[in-house]
């Protein structure tokens, strides 16, 4: 009866090894997938952080960009307030037959002087590329294109080239025959060759007025691109503050 159980035991002993093997070897795979897919959340993890980085890159280039184009349209805004203030002036000296003074001619250089809207498109030219696809706020992608295709871009297209159409087909050619540049201390002056000609002239007083129009437009344009402009530079602001909280 010993005999039979001491062959038992011995059958049961390799069969104990094997059973501890399978667990070990089991252990291993375990460790190893665990270790495969800890390494994986820190891979996403590390593309998640390059991908808000590169994200927040170019926000932040976005964002000095458009400050420089809203600094750029707030002085267009300032001298072609000056201008319209200059050109309405002279209407009404013309309207109140006012007599003719040297510091008249410091105002009607305003029918041929208005500052045409430069703004910053570096970056969006980067946008259009890669940030379509990177930034992840549809708001901020929207605001962006709309911005720059139809905000700016009727400023551009629309506004700027009409000033450029009165002042070549008609202002300039206007200047030439009936007034001449004059420096003033310093200061850029058109006088009359003939003032009381000029002020009985009906396509003078339509030039002033139609430069007033067009500047006044242009006025509603540029403060609706600086509103505009201060409402998209907060979203940028907020985004990029939200992905360098990751």
């Amino acid at each position: 009866m010993i005999r039979i159980f001491k062959e038992f035991r011995k059958k049961l002993l390799p069969k104990s090894k094997f059973a501890k093997y399978i667990s070990y070897a089991i252990g291993e795979i375990v460790l190893v997938v665990i270790g495969i897919v800890i390494a994986l959340q820190i891979d996403g993890w590390k593309a998640q952080q390059e991908t808000y980085q590169h994200e927040s890159n170019i926000l932040e280039n976005l964002y000095r960009d458009l400050t420089a184009t809203k600094k750029e349209l707030l002085r267009d805004i300032k001298a072609n307030q000056q201008s319209k203030e200059n050109l309405e002036l002279a209407l009404q000296h013309l309207d109140n037959k006012t007599a003719y003074t040297t510091a008249m001619d410091t105002l009607f250089p305003a029918i041929a002087n208005w500052e045409s809207p430069l703004p910053t498109f570096t970056t969006y030219e980067i946008f259009k590329t890669e940030g379509i696809r990177i930034i992840r706020s549809k708001i901020i992608k929207d605001g962006v294109i709309k911005l720059h295709e139809s905000t700016l871009g009727f400023i551009i297209n629309d506004y700027d080239k009409a000033e450029w159409a009165l002042f070549e087909s008609v202002t300039l050619p206007f200047i030439t025959k009936n007034l001449s540049y004059a420096d003033q201390n310093g200061t850029v002056s058109l006088q009359p060759n003939n003032y009381t000609k000029l002020s009985q002239q009906s396509e003078f007083r339509n030039i002033l007025t139609l430069a007033i129009a067009l500047r006044s437009k242009g006025l509603v344009f540029y403060d609706a691109s600086v509103r505009e402009l201060d409402i998209l530079l907060q979203l940028i602001q907020r985004e990029i503050e939200e992905n360098h909280s990751h």
